[in-house]
């Protein structure tokens, strides 16, 4: 009998709402240390996110197994780096059964990455008994992140959740954050096309960093929803990001009078409005191509389930 179908001696279930981030500078000039790089910005974290499960295994060779909506995967190096750091930390001899339960597209900007990666380092934390604090489990997936350069700073996000504004860069811990719980408001996404986070930050190493420390002193500021629209749509206009696909949804959502930004990084439009005006923005989606989404804001963050 193998590992996969044997009885597990251990089980946890953990979720991670997913992110998206408004605008975003990267921080990583001159650190050594994964837990310092990240980066400064904001965004905020949505209900729809991913549950992950782990089933661990006697084996007398440790490994592990990962699936993502039923289906096992080969590419996820994110939650490959996240399980091998455990088997590292615990010195356990056991097979992990990894299940992802995914909610949000993968690559359109919605922090799947992160959330994987974090619910993960939540069940593993539990379920091999690590002894890790939370923050210290969010660091593992923080670390992940950026081992895989697939993110910059969706998991202290996702950790906190809510409408944050993060200060300094770094991993939960390390970096700060600035949160807001925003109530009585859907998040409306388009989800039109994919970006490889990758290639984008391959592409542009500095990522508007003067741009983004301006927008922050003033969202800062002003704490408002609005002004973070705008915000995003015009740091999503610097990046080249608004031409394309999502040119015409923007225009007609900005035709109605609904701000909107873009998420980051992918061919992604969001808006957040008041509840009573949730069937006017999808009227003015509704005749676009791509997945359309809504959810309230997640104010919780990561947690065990």
């Amino acid at each position: 009998m193998t590992a996969t179908v044997a009885c597990p001696i251990a089980v946890a279930k953990a979720f991670s709402p997913g992110h998206i981030t408004g605008f975003v500078a990267e921080k990583s000039a001159g650190f050594n240390n994964y837990l310092d790089v990240g980066s400064t910005g904001a965004g905020f974290s949505i209900e729809d996110g991913i549950t992950t499960t782990v089933e661990i295994h006697e084996l007398k060779v440790p490994g592990y197994q990962i699936s993502i909506n039923g289906f096992r995967v080969e590419d996820a190096p994110v939650s490959k780096w996240v399980a091998a750091e455990y088997i590292r930390l615990t010195r356990q001899c056991c097979y992990i059964n990894i299940k992802h339960e995914c909610r949000i597209p993968v690559g359109f900007g919605l922090g799947s990455s992160g959330a994987g990666a974090l619910s993960l380092s939540y069940a593993l934390n539990q379920a091999l008994d690590a002894g890790l604090c939370t923050v210290e489990a969010a660091q593992i997936a923080h670390q992940a992140e950026i081992a895989c350069k697939t993110g910059l700073g969706s998991v202290i996000a996702e950790f906190a959740g809510g409408f944050e504004m993060r200060i300094e860069a770094g991993a939960p811990g390390i970096g700060i954050i600035e949160k807001l719980e925003l109530k009585n408001y859907k998040a409306i996404i388009l989800a039109v096309s994919p970006i490889s986070t990758k290639s984008f930050l391959i592409k542009h190493p500095n990522l508007g960093e003067v741009l983004c420390g301006k927008m922050l002193e003033k969202l800062r500021v002003s704490k408002d929803v609005s002004d973070f629209l705008n915000m995003s749509y015009s740091f999503a206009h610097y990046l080249g990001l608004t031409e394309g696909k999502t040119k015409l949804p923007i225009q007609k959502l900005k035709s109605q009078g609904f701000e909107c930004g873009i998420a980051l990084f992918g061919e992604t439009i969001f808006t957040i409005v008041p509840n009573h005006q949730i069937m006017q923005v999808k009227d003015c989606l509704r005749n676009f191509d791509g997945k359309l989404i809504v959810c309230n804001i997640d104010n919780t963050g990561a947690r065990m389930l």
